[in-house]
């Protein structure tokens, strides 16, 4: 159903053909039905909006205004009538996200439904990698938000939001360590570990206190895989230093253990960083709280964790 009267389309019509012949086979009405249209719309408006002669038909100056005006008037009401569509849906949302391989499992389906509850439709561009990577990717226009561990301070980055994190001894049950508070890191280097390689942040100050306790230590696996050393550990292989982020998923289900390290003040951030020049525009912000709101729970159960 039209807002606009038959005598008006049928007159957008022949504004835009070469004669009445024309614009009424494309109307798919007679000629003269469609004249007969036309004479009731000039006699509305009292006024000539059309020469016809055997060259055709052309508008007068008042038919070329009322066109002008017909058209911004179809404009309008088609504008009109997408924002009442739109009214009762939610608006779709299609965003580029990077995040760190240890934090899909934790981040990625609870953050999708809280933005789906706001958005109905969200389309995600996922990418995973280190900060390095994911830094690349935003510098080349890739991506319009990150949350990684480190993320430095950068021109085409905005950190909008940091959380501090420590470093925990993680381990499968099946090993032999007693107690759930605080180990101290002398006991836990008695084990094979199984590291993060130089790859990921955390490395360079990890290996710095293992040094420091004048050791030498059995390193089952090192890599740049949080992914693979989740494998090594629930496997039961050895003992590892990671966040309560990248294990958080695999302790609430019992596979692993996280204690905090005795004395120790090892920490990684944790940070949202929007890229400059994004495509989320006016979004960019429900965004940016639903995944803090997300990592915010995290935080949470970190905290109920035994003391340091």
């Amino acid at each position: 159903m039209s807002s606009f009267s038959r005598e008006i389309r049928s007159f957008l019509v022949v504004s835009q053909s070469d004669s009445i012949r024309s614009a009424a086979e494309r109307l798919n009405i007679s000629a003269p039905a469609l004249s007969r249209q036309l004479q009731l719309l000039e006699r509305a408006y009292d006024t000539k909006l059309l020469v016809r002669s055997a060259g055709g038909v052309a508008l007068t100056a008042e038919g070329a205004a009322l066109r002008d005006e017909a058209m911004r008037w179809m404009a309008a009401d088609a504008a009109f009538t997408k924002r009442l569509h739109q009214a009762g849906r939610k608006p779709s949302l299609h965003f580029r996200l990077g995040v760190m391989e240890s934090l899909v499992p934790t981040l990625i389906p609870s953050l999708t439904t809280r933005l789906e509850a706001i958005f109905g439709e969200v389309e995600l561009e996922l990418a995973v990698g280190t900060t390095g990577e994911l830094i690349d990717q935003a510098e080349a226009l890739e991506l319009d938000i990150i949350v990684a561990f480190n993320i430095p301070r950068l021109s085409r980055l905005e950190v909008v939001e940091t959380q501090e994190h420590h470093i925990g001894a993680v381990f499968a049950p099946s090993l032999p360590l007693e107690g759930d508070g605080p180990l101290c890191l002398a006991t836990a280097l008695k084990y094979p570990l199984c590291l993060p390689s130089s790859a990921l942040s955390m490395h360079t100050r990890l290996l710095a206190e293992i040094l420091n306790e004048r050791v030498n230590p059995r390193v089952r696996i090192s890599s740049n895989s949080i992914n693979a050393v989740l494998t090594f550990l629930r496997q039961g292989s050895g003992l590892g230093f990671l966040t309560w982020p990248d294990v958080c998923s695999d302790v609430e289900a019992g596979e692993l253990r996280f204690r905090p390290l005795a004395n120790r003040r090892l920490t990684e951030t944790l940070s949202i960083a929007v890229c400059r020049g994004n495509n989320l525009g006016e979004a960019t912000g429900t965004v940016i709280s639903g995944i803090s709101e997300t990592l915010g729970v995290l935080g949470r159960q970190e905290s109920r964790q035994p003391p340091e």
